[in-house]
């Protein structure tokens, strides 16, 4: 291009103000694969900061280097500076643009994000442009924040709760949200389990006494909903075959039958004695069939229209 646009500084760790909205998307194991990448690369991510008017230095995009590096002790780092002097809303749509660039934060995040936009006086047309989104992604996002009880998000500001086990704690009714946060955290359930309860909370076939348990007692409400998934499926598979699969296997087991009747009645003293146990164990097979086949015919008569005065006279 001919043209050097590098807007790299090296500025004091110290003098850059963290940023509480991507903190509180902060991933701690993100944090940690980042010191551990600084010490064996240096900084891979080069943080995004904006320089006011009054020369504050606010962090746009890097919160995981930035807490990392600051961790670590380091003084001095270099960033990509860029001025939003006097602009509340050039910094948040820099943030939106940062996002889109880079690795995802989080839905709850990008709602976040997207707030703080369109309460800086962007507007909603000017974000999709710039994101790439559609309407109902923004809306969906949004929601996701509106929905979010506010304890809950002050419980994800402070690092008790992950922003991703956040967003299914979301999906529950507002009165339940708190109360269930603060179990999960206490119990320290992952995202995964988190998920789990949420999904059965909503479940409309879920007894109220186990959506009770799993605000108080989350892992014993999982061990029943484990129960309960293991004896439907169980009576998934005790279920009774249709009629029309029993009698093709009937059809089937008659004309093996038959085969294997034509080849035995044919056969010599000595093939006896190679199949003995073969032979032994289709008896004991059909001894068993035989018993279970009466039983069925047996019921059948019980209920049979000859039975109830319908059908044959005589």
């Amino acid at each position: 291009m001919g043209k050097h646009i590098s807007k790299v500084r090296e500025i004091d760790v110290a003098a850059v103000a963290g940023n509480a909205t991507l903190a509180a998307a902060a991933d701690r194991r993100a944090v940690e694969r980042c010191k551990d990448a600084i010490e064996k690369l240096g900084v891979v991510h080069t943080p995004v900061v904006g320089a006011a008017g009054d020369g504050r230095r606010m962090l746009l995009s890097g919160q995981s280097e930035l807490t990392a590096l600051r961790e670590l002790g380091v003084k001095k780092m270099d960033a990509i500076e860029v001025d939003v002097a006097g602009s509340a809303e050039t910094s948040a749509k820099l943030s939106l643009l940062l996002i889109s660039l880079w690795d995802r934060p989080g839905a709850l995040c990008e709602g976040l994000l997207l707030q703080e936009a369109l309460g800086a006086g962007a507007s909603r047309a000017e974000i999709q442009a710039m994101l790439g989104k559609s309407a109902s992604w923004v809306s969906n996002r949004l929601s996701l924040v509106t929905r979010l009880d506010g304890n809950v998000y002050e419980m994800v500001k402070n690092g008790l709760l992950d922003p991703r086990s956040a967003q299914e704690v979301a999906r529950l009714p507002a009165e339940t949200q708190f109360a269930f946060a603060e179990t999960a955290v206490r119990e320290g359930l992952p995202k995964s389990a988190i998920e789990l309860l949420v999904a059965g909370y909503n479940d409309g076939s879920c007894p109220c006494a186990v959506k009770a348990q799993m605000l108080s007692d989350p892992r014993a409400a999982l061990g029943r909903m484990a129960d309960r998934r293991r004896a439907v499926k169980a009576d998934r598979h005790n279920e009774s075959p249709p009629p029309d699969v029993i009698d093709e296997i009937i059809k089937s087991t008659r004309q093996q039958m038959a085969a294997l009747r034509r080849m035995l009645s044919s056969g010599s003293p000595f093939e006896a004695v190679v199949h003995r146990e073969s032979l032994a164990g289709l008896k004991a097979g059909l001894l068993e069939l035989l018993a279970a086949v009466s039983k069925l015919v047996s019921m059948g008569e019980q209920v049979s229209p000859g039975k109830t005065g319908v059908g044959h006279s005589g």
